[in-house]
């Protein structure tokens, strides 16, 4: 065969291909292998450390509606690890299966946030959009053998013109003077409605909270101890209560949000009331985020104490607060029927993708206990707690006080909150420890005090 024959080239080509493509392919085991990982989508199973909240929403307020369920859990992989779903329709006899995929609400898992990096269960939310709407009757998720179901709650745009307050986890409370504060000013806001996650208070702090949702102006939502998982895991993982941050605030305030039926909320402490410069919050937020682009208003932090201190249960300084000259996180009032995921001091995201944060005119007033103002440098702030008649709105707070407990209205004791400090200040002196105030302060607390639990069943759910 002549050597510059076609044939000839043909061979030589295919055999120096052969060898590139042996040498080439030629990589370790371990490539394939993380190669092969990332096509793979892996389900959710028996043995994956994971507790549900006991509702799962149907979410109207997106097109197409979305089904949303919450969890603590160890960190997942995005658009990997899914949940098996059936979802039951009344008058339909087979379920409609479906995987549905989460992610952390915070963004990041583990947390970026140095006290709640080390903590092993992170809130996390599943969703999807639903093809078949109306009519569903319960969620059933398959993690292998085990099983859970969930109730249904459906979630629709809100033209109830109001304000809406939702408390994260209230845990060992003491402060009930803050309350009354509290409620007494947003409500001269425009507040309507005041949504509480509950886990544990003083009995004077619960006095305080069943005399306002006798008047129908607070719901008390049950938020007790996580539970434990299935026996045939809970050895092998941490205890829940003994590792996810301060009572996973950022679960309850984003299940909260969906529970709102107002025009306008908001997410604030007892220690925290939003003002605008002039008139209402209500009228100036619904002006704000009336056909516009705003879908939240954030107001700059106001460090505020008072002449004599409200926890002396005498109003009068709350006339004329005293402001702080010390900088703070803001916080801000959204519009209801567009928010879709909440952090603590701003909006993550909007079911409009056009709506967006902006400035307001106005300010964050901050009751934090412990500070003095007689040690501290302090400014003049025209801003106040009641937009008009203080006065008036003193003596309403007064007179509440006297009525909520006979007359005998109670005398403030700073030990109960100054153990929970000391506590917390142990914690972070270890390092490398989530900071779980609710398993890791219990046995501190129960000694200064018979506190009032919450011992509701069934709001965790981790299957069987």
């Amino acid at each position: 065969m002549h050597p510059n024959s076609p044939f000839t080239c043909m061979i030589i080509l295919t055999s120096i291909f052969a060898l590139f493509y042996l040498f080439s392919s030629y990589q370790p085991s371990m490539q394939y292998s993380v190669n092969f990982e990332e096509t793979i989508l892996d389900q959710i199973n028996s043995s994956f450390p994971i507790t549900f909240y006991h509702n799962a929403y149907v979410d109207y307020r997106f097109t197409p509606p979305r089904l949303r369920i919450f969890s603590l859990n160890q960190c997942i992989k995005p658009n990997k690890n899914f949940l098996l779903v059936d979802i039951f329709y009344e008058g339909v006899s087979e379920p409609t299966q479906m995987k549905v995929f989460g992610e952390p609400l915070e963004g990041a898992c583990p947390s970026t946030y140095g006290p709640a990096k080390p903590c092993f269960y992170v809130a996390h939310t599943f969703f999807t959009d639903l093809i078949m709407t109306g009519g569903m009757t319960k969620v059933l998720l398959h993690m292998g053998s085990r099983k859970v179901t969930l109730s249904v709650k459906e979630i629709n745009k809100r033209f109830e013109k109001g304000i809406t307050l939702c408390l994260q986890p209230v845990y060992y409370y003491s402060q009930w003077q803050n309350i009354v504060l509290y409620i007494e000013a947003w409500k001269a806001q425009g507040a309507t409605r005041f949504i509480v996650f509950y886990h544990s208070s003083t009995k004077d702090t619960k006095r305080v909270l069943d005399y306002y949702r006798g008047l129908g102006i607070i719901e008390l939502r049950s938020w007790p101890s996580f539970g434990s998982l299935p026996s045939e895991i809970e050895a092998k993982n941490p205890k829940i209560d003994d590792s996810v941050f301060i009572f996973s605030y950022f679960l309850a305030m984003n299940i909260c949000i969906l529970d709102i039926k107002t025009t306008i909320g908001s997410i604030a402490d007892f220690d925290e009331v939003m003002v605008p410069r002039n008139g209402t919050m209500l009228d100036y937020a619904t002006r704000e985020m009336t056909g516009t682009n705003v879908g939240a208003l954030s107001f700059g932090n106001n460090y505020v104490a008072m002449d004599p201190s409200i926890y002396s249960s005498d109003f009068s300084g709350v006339s004329k607060p005293i402001f702080i000259s010390k900088g703070g996180p803001s916080k801000y009032i959204f519009n209801a029927s567009v928010i879709d995921l909440a952090q603590v001091h701003w909006a993550k995201s909007f079911t409009d993708s056009s709506k967006k944060s902006k400035g307001g005119d106005g300010g964050l007033l901050h009751l934090r206990y412990g500070f003095d103002p007689s040690k501290e440098k302090t400014v003049e702030k025209q801003f106040r707690f009641f937009p008009n008649n203080q006065k008036e709105h003193i003596r309403n707070m007064q007179d509440t006080a006297n009525k909520i407990f006979n007359g005998s209205v109670p005398t403030f004791n700073s030990n109960f909150i100054d153990t929970l400090n000391d506590c917390v200040k142990q914690i972070n002196k270890r390092g490398k420890t989530c900071r779980s105030t609710g398993g890791m302060c219990k046995k501190e607390m129960d000694k200064v005090n018979e506190w009032v639990y919450d011992k509701t069943e069934g709001i965790f759910l981790s299957g069987a």
